[in-house]
């Protein structure tokens, strides 16, 4: 496990991740101080209780893109590959996607409050801040295979179609 987390091929499992986390931790901090001690302030109209159903669904679909990104990974990064497939054939950061789509706004459900959206969106802005390093470690990195991977996943949020070429390649 110890060799996991070594540098490899001029990377660290780690990433830009301390940075995002540090730059999202404080309002995390913020939210949950703010649903402990102001929770009139921090809670959604009663009319909303009928979602809160939908919080159990959106954090367990959250934490199996989590874990299963998270496996990948730890498989990939100790054999010095780059993983595109899986959770990672969806989106190029699964880890924050998850907890940005939706294990925070699962919680925010839960908890019929709007304070863990507000998280969410300091976790995007991080990802968008500093993922940037990250993904021209990559470049450097992997070369073609990192330039190919991100003209077909996109970063945070799957919306990129197939190109017209590969589609005309297919039939």
């Amino acid at each position: 496990m110890i060799s996991i987390l070594k540098n490899q091929r001029g990377m660290n499992l780690i990433g830009q991740g301390w940075k995002i986390i540090l730059f999202m931790l404080p309002s995390l901090i913020a939210s949950i101080w703010v649903h402990r001690h102001f929770p009139r302030i921090a809670a959604l109209p009663d009319s909303f209780s009928f979602i809160k159903p939908m919080g159990y669904v959106l954090v367990f679909l959250g934490l199996i893109l989590w874990v299963t990104a998270l496996i990948q990974l730890l498989s990939g990064f100790s054999r010095n590959r780059l993983v595109t497939t899986g959770a990672y054939g969806l989106v190029r950061n699964p880890l924050y996607s998850s907890a940005t789509f939706f294990i925070f706004p699962g919680v925010s459900v839960l908890t019929l409050t709007w304070v863990y959206l507000a998280v969410s969106v300091f976790l995007y802005i991080g990802v968008i801040t500093f993922i940037g390093r990250e993904e021209n470690q990559l470049r450097d990195t992997f070369g073609r295979e990192y330039e190919e991977y991100l003209a077909k996943v996109d970063r945070l949020v799957p919306l990129k179609k197939p190109s017209r070429r590969k589609c005309t390649e297919e039939n």
